[in-house]
């Protein structure tokens, strides 16, 4: 996710040496399965393997080996290898006047996309679009937390958004191949510089947009804002589809244990690749964790992925995607980016309320601000939706802005499993 954030504290945690051997990197970069979790004869059970995947995908991702995967870096061919090694498994390359690994790519100025296709059985010239920036930063360009560690890993922004998109992928291989409309699996580069990857997509699409039925978007996954707020997740700007998409990612969310929060697509703040397929009229829904306090920093490594929110994520965005390819009836997009709505002040005040036990992680003013828009949020709940007006919308938004940044603040420690 683009955007600058606050400055940290500083983190406390003991510096360790990351270099890793060339072996290492070779066994990487050729995708193989860890070892972790397998028993003596060397065989996982399926599941495990399953894990395993999504796990190893981040964990690759966000090796040192790959250096941050800024654009036109050595680390960005390296993860563009990578992620075309995947997709081979269970996609052919989304650009048909290309041949080999270059059908999977969609250069553009300073960058690179990643783009592969899933043909539909009964609707093939209609599209579902999952994507997630795969692009981070050079060492040295996110916040230095540790002296002597420079590398921008990028976990969960956004190594965990690819995983997922991949798990997409070789989930509809694994129940039957193929959906009744096509599903592409976008992997933009250079989201960091300005979103310029999706934007290059959508003014130079590969498959027409007015046949793109809806856009799927990952950025920042399995993060934990606070120790309190573990189970908390977000999926905001189905609105722009509809009742329709509304009523799809609901279901896909369910009542499982995580509570993934609805919100309008204001709430993104323009800082992710779904605001150029809103511009181009496409319903859009955006997952994401928010910006918590290892965001942006040479911290975000894969051990502060919490894997099991992760898991829980890839399975709802599946649903999603597999009920957008299968459905008769395709949501239409509604116009215009609508301001805050009553709901979202009932969604943002069951996260505050939720999260009050950590307010002491805080310093001021951080803390008071946070009180008080917990306190306004409230007050406009218990006012009830006829009461909801102008004023409500203003507070909320400029809450929300400052509440952004203050949980880019405290130390970075992924929060798992601890208070």
């Amino acid at each position: 996710m683009r955007g600058d954030a606050a400055p940290l504290h500083d983190a406390r945690m003991t510096f360790r040496a990351r270099r890793i051997s060339y072996t290492t990197f070779a066994l990487l970069t050729a995708g193989c399965v860890l070892t972790m979790g397998l028993g003596i004869s060397g065989a996982a059970p399926r599941h495990h393997r399953r894990v395993n995947r999504l796990t190893q995908d981040v964990k690759t991702l966000a090796s040192d080996a790959f250096q941050g995967r800024d654009n036109d870096t050595p680390g960005s061919l390296l993860a563009q290898n990578y992620l075309i090694k995947q997709l081979k498994t269970f996609s052919v390359g989304l650009d048909a006047s290309r041949s080999g690994d270059d059908a999977f790519k969609q250069p553009f100025p300073g960058g690179v996309n990643i783009v592969g296709l899933i043909r539909g059985k009964r609707l093939p010239n209609e599209y579902v679009v999952v994507g997630a920036h795969y692009d981070h930063f050079a060492p040295g360009k996110c916040r230095v937390k540790v002296p002597g560690d420079d590398i921008c890993n990028g976990a969960t922004d956004n190594a965990t958004g690819v995983a997922a998109v991949l798990s997409i992928g070789r989930r509809i291989r694994r129940e039957g191949g193929a959906l009744r409309r096509s599903v592409v699996l976008a992997l933009w580069d250079r989201e960091e510089d300005g979103l310029l990857g999706s934007a290059y997509y959508v003014n130079h699409p590969i498959v027409p947009l007015d046949k793109t039925v809806g856009y799927v978007n990952f950025d920042i996954q399995g993060a934990n804002l606070l120790p309190s707020l573990r189970k908390i997740s977000f999926a905001l700007g189905a609105e722009t589809g509809g009742t329709k998409f509304q009523s799809i990612v609901k279901h896909a969310i369910g009542r499982g244990p995580l509570h993934t929060q609805r919100l309008s697509s204001v709430f993104g703040q323009g800082r992710s690749d779904y605001v150029n397929f809103i511009g181009k009229q496409i319903p859009t829904v955006f997952f994401s964790d928010s910006t918590g306090p290892c965001y942006h920093t040479t911290q975000d490594e894969a051990d502060i992925v919490d894997f099991g929110k992760l898991r829980q994520q890839a399975a709802i965005a599946f649903d999603v995607t597999r009920r957008l390819a299968q459905t008769r009836h395709v949501p239409t997009f509604v116009p215009g980016t609508p301001a805050a709505t009553f709901d979202d002040a009932v969604a943002l005040a069951q996260v505050t309320n939720t999260g009050l036990p950590d307010l002491d992680r805080f310093a001021e003013p951080q803390r008071s601000e946070l009180l008080k828009w917990r306190d306004d949020l409230n007050a406009i709940v218990a006012a009830g939706p006829a009461q909801f007006d102008a004023a409500d919308i203003g507070t909320i938004l400029t809450g929300a802005v400052s509440a952004v940044s203050s949980l880019t603040l405290g130390d970075c420690d992924g929060f798992l499993g601890k208070r």
